[in-house]
C-alpha cells in the first residue's frame, strides 16, 4: 500500500521550512535511514528553492504543488509549478569546480539531486513543469 502526502505552497523561500517540516512528520513512522532522509530533504530543499528563485519572471503568488509517495521500496516526490519551461535533465552538469557565484540556475543543486536520487522525470503539461524523483527506502 502506498501512503500520500499532498500539499499546496506559496512560492516564497519562507514556505520551505513548512514543507521540510511536513515532510519530517510524514516520514517519522518509516525510521528511514539517515542517508536515504538526507538525500529526500537536500533534493526536496534543492527543488524548492531552484523554483521559488528561477522560475518566474513576475513578484505575483504562484502556487507550487507537492507530493510525497511512500511506497514498499521506493520514495517519489512530485513538483508542479506553472514556472518558464526548465528541464533539470538537459541542463548541462556544472563542474565541481566552477564557483558558487556563477553556479546559477540549474547549477550545483541540480547536480546534488541527481547524485542522490535513483530516478527522475521531468515533463512539461498544460503549461507546468512536472517533475519526478524517486529514491531507494533503503539508502
Amino acid at each position: 500500500m502506498t501512503r500520500k502526502m499532498s500539499v499546496v505552497l506559496e512560492n516564497k523561500l519562507e514556505e520551505l521550512s513548512v514543507l521540510t517540516q511536513m515532510l519530517q512528520v510524514f516520514l517519522g513512522p518509516y525510521q528511514m535511514p539517515s542517508g536515504a532522509l538526507y538525500a529526500l530533504e537536500l533534493s526536496l530543499e534543492e527543488i524548492f528553492v531552484n523554483i521559488v528563485s528561477y522560475a518566474y519572471d513576475d513578484d505575483e503568488s504562484h502556487d507550487i504543488h507537492f507530493r510525497v509517495d511512500v511506497g514498499a521500496d521506493m520514495i517519489a516526490m512530485k513538483f508542479i509549478d506553472d514556472g518558464r519551461p526548465f528541464n533539470p535533465l538537459a541542463a548541462e552538469k556544472m563542474a565541481t569546480r566552477t564557483p558558487l557565484s556563477e553556479s546559477g540556475e540549474g547549477g550545483l543543486g541540480i547536480n546534488f539531486v541527481r547524485q542522490m536520487r535513483d530516478m527522475m522525470e521531468y515533463q512539461r503539461k498544460d503549461d507546468r513543469n512536472v517533475l519526478r524523483i524517486w529514491f531507494q527506502r533503503k539508502t
